[in-house]
């Protein structure tokens, strides 16, 4: 019959310590440096490249053959290849880099998710497992002789007893509700360096709850304030002129309105995340407390509050950790440059 080269994305199996390497290296980045900005859209493909990887051919026959030593092999002066990786695969990979507990989810769950995920495998069936299959005809080649990269033979003979299918397996899993809130201070003192934290931390953030529960069942929720409280889209949530004055309390109390008026509090897991510099007068941090404890707590499943280049004047935190100092819902943050962005994130969604 007839070859078949392989795509970089099926090669992702037969290199896996290349891949890997590669990974390792983007996580590295993403830790040291704070830059949770590689994670691109969320929900999309993470795009890993490499380079020095000619993949072998794939020869299908049982009587050998082919074209022997067309394949460069690793290391060969071979052209750059690009890896697709999935969102939830380098989310959980991420996760795990950075000791973070899956998320708790509140609510009945009723509505049922049905997929079809293939978890066994079997030497017949509909769809070939290239992997799988690759992995055994790759050792019968070594072991028969027609691999030999030493000998500039490049050939992997997949005969039919090495080919592995996949087997579908109904599952059906809840799909849970969530909501999270992204409340931002737009008064004179937010701007420059101070947004682009922000920035980072809320798209890691987005990413996350997408991750958990599934970028369909997640409301993205926007809000702003200066002297007062506007709900926005997301594309105008870093867009808002700066203007002047500052009260914070109202900003938390539209969103327990929000909260409580338009969704289910039974079935729906909360999220609310408040970014500003903590300068706030003492009257207002009392207000932002009584809202906390009398309509936050109670419902959400997770509250930050983080101050973004605190100032020396700079109290909404410490007024807050008076009251709900190691509270497992409520969490405070303090983010001072890139470097403290993931120490950051494990505060917020940290046991």
């Amino acid at each position: 019959m007839g070859e078949e080269k392989i795509s970089s994305g099926e090669s992702e199996g037969a290199f896996n310590e290349f891949v890997n390497e590669q990974l390792e290296e983007v996580l590295d980045h993403i830790i040291n440096e704070g830059d949770v900005d590689m994670l691109g859209d969320s929900g999309s493909d993470i795009i890993v490249e490499m380079d020095d990887i000619q993949p072998p051919k794939f020869v299908y026959g049982d009587q050998g053959g082919g074209a022997a030593g067309a394949g460069m092999g690793p290391g060969n002066n071979s052209e750059r290849i690009r890896f697709s990786l999935s969102f939830d695969k380098f989310m959980d990979l991420v996760a795990q880099r950075l000791s973070l507990p899956n998320l708790v989810k509140e609510g009945q769950g009723r509505i049922k998710e049905v997929s079809y995920d293939f978890k066994t495998f079997g030497q017949a069936g509909v769809l070939l497992d290239k992997k799988r299959t690759f992995k055994r005809a790759l050792r019968s080649s070594i072991g028969t002789g027609t691999y030999r990269p030493q000998n500039d033979q490049y050939d992997v003979l997949i005969r039919r007893r090495d080919r592995r299918y996949k087997l579908p397996e109904r599952v059906e899993k809840p799909r849970y509700k969530a909501v999270v809130f992204y409340v931002g201070d737009i008064s004179y003192s937010t701007y420059g360096e101070r947004l682009k934290l922000e920035k980072r931390v809320v798209n890691f953030i987005h990413s996350w709850l997408n991750y958990n529960y599934g970028a369909d069942n997640v409301d993205h929720r926007f809000v702003v304030h200066d002297s007062e409280a506007y709900e926005v889209m997301a594309e105008q949530f870093y867009n808002v002129s700066n203007a002047g004055g500052t009260r914070a309390a109202i900003a938390f109390d539209l969103v327990a309105q929000i909260a409580m008026n338009e969704y289910d509090l039974q079935g729906t897991n909360f999220y609310g995340f408040y970014f500003g510099d903590g300068e706030i007068f003492e009257d207002d941090a009392k207000e932002i407390i009584h809202i906390l404890e009398k309509d936050f707590r109670p419902i959400f499943n997770r509250v930050g509050v983080v101050e973004v280049k605190p100032s020396s004047i700079s109290h909404l935190h410490k007024c807050i950790a008076e009251v709900f100092d190691d509270d497992p819902i409520i969490k405070l943050g303090k983010l001072t440059d890139k470097g403290s962005i993931i120490d950051v994130i494990k505060v917020l969604f940290g046991s």
